[in-house]
Formats: structure tokens, sequence, C-alpha cells
């Protein structure tokens, strides 16, 4: 409260208003992160028609997000933003209630997203047994020490009414402080949490044998959490509002960063997922799902796992080979060469020795009933001739994809 002894305050300090800033950027960073929420949606659910576990964390997380929008905006129409010495007694007592209301959805929607973020890594980087469950104890925890936050707000007086109730006489009080501190370790544990999400990939990526450019954009979709961790630890430096005296005034920007730690987290989670609409949009490998079942550039594998561009190859796999995925486009009649090429693994007609396409690795023409026509009724050759022989293999590799080839051998019967 305010000293009655201080001087009135000036009409400059009456107006100072936080109000209209806080909905902007809430409503617009939230609003943002529904645009990825629901692209991703549109990826996984329709695309590649299968939602998984992660998505429908990020779908809980972007309520929660709007939960909190919306109990803010609530809080702002009551005066929070404002000095709280300008505000009358029934706009103090509810610009503290739905600040505090506020936080808990605030809380869950940039903790929930961590276990989407694990999820997503866990299936596309296939890591071992003892580090996938310390990337599932690390999120669970966080989770917990998170949630001790929530429990610390609601029950640092008795009764929790107190708080917002100012009528109330006799409540008993912890010290404020035990919240601010507890709530500033918590706060930097999410960030470093954020922060082993965001480097572990791209320690990762580095070590498989991709491209350069592709090691560089992966990195980049898979760390671009990294940018979350920047806002928790700033965002940790708002939380001794908490305790200051105006609190209405002083709250506003842990309020602010609170939703847009969420918004960012799960803004991160999307990104990686997007590619298929990139492609989508620019018409490249689609086909009507209506006839195929889905994206066909992105179907299912032949192990009943979900393929896309970012699930990698195995690092367990021999060094310098990698196998393309099956292209559910074409039949199983026929091996992928390239992009829009391929070659066909059944004998054309006689006399056609065309290839089916110019980038074709393989000529391949039926031989004649007497391959040798120096020898007489197609037998064995004589002892110490010399024959060519035309070899076509196909190697499968773990994953069912082919991999065509040739090979002239020379041998002496």
């Amino acid at each position: 409260m305010a000293d009655p002894n201080a001087p009135p305050p000036s009409a400059e300090y009456i107006a100072e208003n936080k109000g209209p800033s806080i909905d902007a950027v809430i409503c617009t960073v939230v609003a943002l992160s529904t645009l990825f929420v629901c692209a991703r949606i549109f990826v996984r659910g329709y695309l590649m028609r299968k939602l998984q576990i992660d998505d429908y964390i990020i779908i809980v997380s972007m309520l929660c997000a709007w939960t909190c929008v919306g109990i803010s905006l609530e809080a702002v129409r009551w005066g929070n933003g404002r000095h709280f010495d300008t505000l009358n007694l029934d706009q103090m007592q509810n610009a503290v209630k739905w600040t505090i209301f506020g936080f808990p959805a605030g809380i869950m929607s940039f903790s929930l997203p961590k276990f989407a973020v694990v999820a997503l890594l866990t299936r596309l980087l296939n890591p071992s047994r003892m580090h996938r469950i310390f990337l599932w104890s690390m999120v669970g925890l966080c989770q917990i020490v998170l949630g001790g936050c929530i429990v610390i707000l609601f029950a640092q007086c008795t009764p929790s009414a107190s708080q917002w109730d100012f009528s109330i006489t006799g409540a008993k009080c912890w010290d404020k402080w035990l919240l601010v501190k507890y709530s500033m370790v918590a706060g930097g544990f999410s960030a470093f949490t954020d922060l082993y999400l965001a480097i572990y990939p791209t320690v990762v990526l580095f070590k498989l044998h991709l491209e350069l450019k592709k090691k560089i954009a992966l990195c980049i979709a898979l760390g671009i959490g990294s940018i979350s961790t920047v806002v928790a630890i700033y965002k940790t430096t708002r939380i001794p509002s908490l305790a200051s005296p105006d609190f209405s005034w002083d709250t506003s920007d842990l309020v602010i960063w609170t939703i847009v730690e969420g918004s960012t987290i799960i803004i991160a989670s999307c990104i990686p997922l997007l590619q298929p609409l990139v492609d989508f949009a620019s018409g490249r490998r689609y086909t009507n799902p209506s006839k195929s079942g889905g994206y066909k550039h992105y179907g299912s594998s032949a192990d009943g796992k979900l393929q896309s561009d970012l699930e990698l190859e195995s690092s367990r796999r021999a060094p310098g080979r990698r196998l393309k995925p099956i292209d559910p486009d074409h039949d199983l009649m026929h091996t992928v060469v390239d992009k829009g090429s391929q070659e066909s693994i059944l004998p054309p007609k006689q006399g056609d020795i065309e290839s089916n396409s110019s980038n074709s690795a393989v000529n391949y023409s039926e031989p004649s009933k007497n391959p040798h026509p120096n020898i007489s009724g197609g037998g064995r050759p004589p002892a110490g001739n010399i024959v060519r022989t035309q070899e076509i293999t196909v190697e499968y590799g773990a994953d069912g994809t082919t991999v065509p080839g040739n090979r002239t051998q020379w041998g002496a019967f």
C-alpha cells in the first residue's frame, strides 16, 4: 500500500498504463504460435494422416496459452499494468487475483511443450536407451519443479484467498521472497532444459554423414528452441516483481514474458515438422490424399513407422552410405534411381534397349537365346575360353530401400 505521508502522485504517474501493451503483445505472440500449431496439425493430420502424442501435447499447450491470455486480459481490465497505488480497493483486489490466476496456465504453456520436443527428438535421432531415459527424466523433473511454483503461489498464505481479498484478517503467510527465490531456481532449470534440447540435436547431426547444407538446415530447425532459452533467462530476471509493493505495475513484464516464452517453445517445436507443408505449397511430390491415403513422400514405411525428410538414417549404419526412402509414388516393380527418374527391373520387350530415363545408370536389353554365338547349342564353352557376363544386382537396405546397380564380370570357363 502507498505511504500515507507521501505526496500525491503526479498526473503523469497516474496516467502511466502498460495495459494496452500487455494486450497487444500477448495476443500477437499467441496468435502467431497458433498459426504454427494449425500448420503442424495440417501436416500431421491431413498430409501425413496420423497425429501422434506430441501433437496432442502441443494442442493442450496452445489451449493453456490462450487460457493465460484470457485471464491476463481480465487482469488488465481491472488495472494490471497501472501503478498499484492509483487503483481503488476493488481494482487492487481483482488485479492481484486475476494476475495470480493466470500464472498456472502460463507455466503450463511453456513446460508441456518440452515433452513434445523430447518425443520428436527421440523419434528422429534414435538415442540410446540410457539417453532416452535421461531426456524424459529431465523434462519430467522440470515439470515437477515448475509445478512447485504453482503450489507455493497458492499455498504461501492461509487462507489462499487472503492474497487478493484484503478483508480477510488473521491470515498467515510465508516470506514472499520464498516464492521469488524458488521461482528463479525453477526458471533457471527450465532455461537449462531448453538449451540442452537445442544443443543435443546439433551435436548428433554433425556426426552423421549428411551434406553440410542439410546439416546446417536441420540444426537450425531442431535447435531454434535456443531462442526460448534467452527468453526464459530474461523472464527469470522479472520474477522479483512478485514481491514488489507496486504489484500491478511491476508484474506486467513478467506476465508478458511468461506468455512469450510459452509461444516461443510452441513455435520452435512446430518448425521442424513443416517441411511437408512447403512441398505441398510448392506442388512438389504431392498426390491426391483421397486416392492414396496421404502425402505420398511422407507416407508410412514398410515397418509401420512414419517417414519424413527429417527422419534420419540410423547412425549405426555403415558410414558413407545413404539409402533413400522408398517413394510410394512408384509401384513395387520399379526402383528409384534419382529424383523424377525410375528404372524398370523387368526385362523390356525384345529389341527395346532404350532406357526409361536419361539419368538411368543401367541399360537393360533381353539377351538372345544363344548369348555366345560361337558356342553351338548354347552349352558351356570349351575350357580356356573367356566369356562376358552382364549382371544386374538390386540390393535392399535395412529399411527396404532398393539400391540399383550393375556389374560386369569376366571369367574363364
